[in-house]
């Protein structure tokens, strides 16, 4: 072999060499495991808050009254009931407007009908049917409900359930309790606030105490039945005011 072919022998050796070197290196790097980055964890303050409750509750004189009635009628021809039911319900018709109530301040209800049944012996009767239909009978007055209440009464086919004591501009007077007692606890609020050194940020909630929504309800002052047909006692047993309360809970941020 001469020098030159030696040589390049050797060279080649060489590049070899450096050639599975640089591999070896290279794997041993990628078997290595990779440095992970770790996020930054941010955690923020808990919000300070200012929580307070504020009810309240008004009395109003009613000036809408309710009577609820129902003429009821028996027998064992249904054809015969329902004719007898029109005539009924026309007289006590004709006896409200006597006392100026109209009829657009009557409200019907649908007539029901259901059959009555005997039992002998196990056997079952048709016995008749029963016809009846309800009324809402509305007034301004409360001597007039209480007129309306004794007409009725002396009706033997006519039950009487109740008089209710209304207000005829109730959804208006309960908004304005609403936004009063949401007034009185924001002042509440920022009171608060201003006792500890800081000041009222962005509302978080608005509920009623525990629950979802502002509170309204209505109580009907006054007894609810009658003991006789004495007409200080009819007029005694209709309600004469009603009450309409409203309660809140807050939530606002507190800001130093």
């Amino acid at each position: 072999m001469n020098k030159v072919t030696l040589g390049l022998v050797l060279l080649v050796a060489l590049l070899g060499f450096l050639l599975l070197s640089t591999n070896k290196e290279n794997a041993m790097q990628n078997a290595m495991p990779k440095s992970l980055k770790v996020p930054s964890v941010v955690s923020d303050a808990q919000m300070s808050t200012v929580k307070v409750s504020a009810s309240e509750s008004r009395k109003y004189q009613a000036n809408e009254f309710v009577t609820f009635a129902m003429l009821e009628l028996r027998g064992r021809d249904k054809e015969l009931l329902y004719k007898q039911l029109e005539t009924r319900r026309q007289a006590i018709f004709e006896q409200m407007n006597k006392l100026d109530i109209q009829n657009s301040d009557i409200e019907q209800n649908s007539v029901d009908m259901r059959k009555e049944w005997s039992y002998d012996k196990g056997t079952r009767s048709l016995t008749g049917y029963v016809v009846s239909q309800s009324f809402a009978i509305r007034c301004s007055s409360r001597s007039v409900a209480a007129a309306a209440v004794a007409v009725l009464s002396a009706e033997l086919d006519v039950e009487i359930d109740r008089t209710s004591a209304r207000l005829q501009s109730e959804d208006s007077l309960r908004k304005e309790i609403i936004l009063s007692v949401g007034k009185k606890a924001m002042d509440k609020a920022e009171s608060y606030a201003e006792s500890v050194g800081g000041k009222l940020g962005k509302v978080i909630s608005v509920s009623e105490n525990g629950g979802s929504d502002l509170m309204h309800g209505r109580q009907v002052l006054g007894a609810a039945k009658f003991n006789d047909y004495s007409e200080d006692a009819l007029l005694s047993s209709i309600a004469d005011s009603v009450s309409i309360s409203a309660s809140v809970h807050l939530v606002v941020e507190l800001l130093q």
